[in-house]
């Protein structure tokens, strides 16, 4: 077997704005595995301010070099180009490893324009018209109860949610937030904050409250069930070391009686294979965070690139990631190409 990773930066179709970070462009790393005429396919997203990975730690994590702190997400990138690669050799689609079958994952669109009214019940109106299911609005102190309730207003039929990415301290969200009918209310403290703040927010509010961040792997989801600090659960793959860890996360959720939301990281094409093949698996309660390829990209690493049919995406039966990676452009948004460990 060999293996490669291709350092990529790929140009955003319009910014992403939360209360913590913005986005233009976006840096990540792609890892590809090959054998005997097969290749499997992995994703690492770099993320400001959402995780302290860079494509510097990665690359020195999937290379074995020195890092000065773990790096879940790029691990997964390696993991998961192996699990695509398995599937290929064994002729069947990756959701097939996971336990699940091709078909549709109901999906949904984040709304980042932070601060900007206008803009966030803009794009909000064009992801309702585009025939997604659900709107998820990152809100923090300052913007929060009104985009909320304007998006409501205008679109009562339609699933919203609101993501604060830890903005919030104790005792600072809003109590109206109950009056929206929001579907979930993600991360609203700093993955770093103690479960009985987290327990007495659930307490409070009527409205489910869903964690993200805070579950960082199956340590940390036992202790969120212990202390009942959550109803739901924001699973993606590629921060939970992969997909085979966060099928035991899936399993361990479910058993616990929460909900589950499938998460994306600004993936291209690729990554978002794999996360789609983890969204199909019976339990995932709310449309995942999981858009098209126009949603993000002018032009996507795969073809055909993902869309939106009928509000959801399709899971392709074709083996692996069911999808070709345009390796084209991958050499067009490659900044540079290294070896890894076989």
């Amino acid at each position: 077997m060999s293996a490669q990773a291709f350092i990529i930066e790929v140009p955003l179709r319009e910014g992403y704005v939360t209360a913590g970070h913005q986005l233009a462009t976006r840096a990540g790393v792609i890892v590809r595995v090959t054998t005997d005429g097969l290749s499997g396919w992995g994703e690492f997203a770099e993320i400001p301010g959402y995780s302290a990975e860079t494509v510097e730690t990665a690359l020195a994590a999937l290379t074995g070099a020195p890092v000065i702190h773990s790096n879940p997400m790029a691990i997964a990138a390696r993991r998961d180009a192996e699990l695509d690669l398995e599937a290929k050799q064994r002729g069947v689609p990756l959701v097939g490893l996971l336990g699940g079958t091709p078909g549709t994952v109901s999906s949904g669109a984040a709304v980042a324009r932070f601060g900007d009214l206008a803009g966030a019940l803009a794009e909000a109106g064009e992801r309702v018209a585009d025939g997604y299911r659900k709107i998820k609005l990152k809100i923090g102190p300052g913007f929060d109860i009104e985009p909320l309730r304007e998006i409501r207003r205008r679109y009562p039929d339609v699933g919203l949610a609101a993501d604060a990415n830890g903005a919030y301290q104790p005792g600072e969200v809003p109590a109206a937030l109950d009056e929206i009918g929001l579907l979930y209310l993600e991360q609203p403290y700093a993955p770093f904050t103690a479960w009985h703040d987290f327990a007495g927010l659930r307490v409070e509010m009527a409205t489910p409250i869903c964690l993200d961040e805070s579950i960082s792997g199956l340590p940390t989801l036992r202790s969120a069930i212990s202390a009942r600090a959550c109803d739901v659960i924001n699973l993606k793959a590629s921060r939970v070391l992969g997909l085979r860890r966060a099928l035991e996360l899936y399993e361990l959720a479910s058993a616990a009686g929460l909900g589950l939301v499938a998460g994306g990281l600004l993936e291209t094409g690729i990554g978002r294979a794999a996360a789609l093949a983890l969204a199909r698996l019976p339990g995932f309660t709310f449309p995942a965070d999981l858009s098209a390829s126009d949603r993000y990209w002018a032009r996507d690493l795969v073809v055909p690139r993902w869309k939106l049919v009928d509000g959801s995406l399709v899971v392709p039966s074709s083996p692996g990631i069911g999808v070709d990676v345009d390796t084209e452009y991958l050499a067009e948004v490659t900044v540079s190409q290294h070896s890894l460990p076989a």
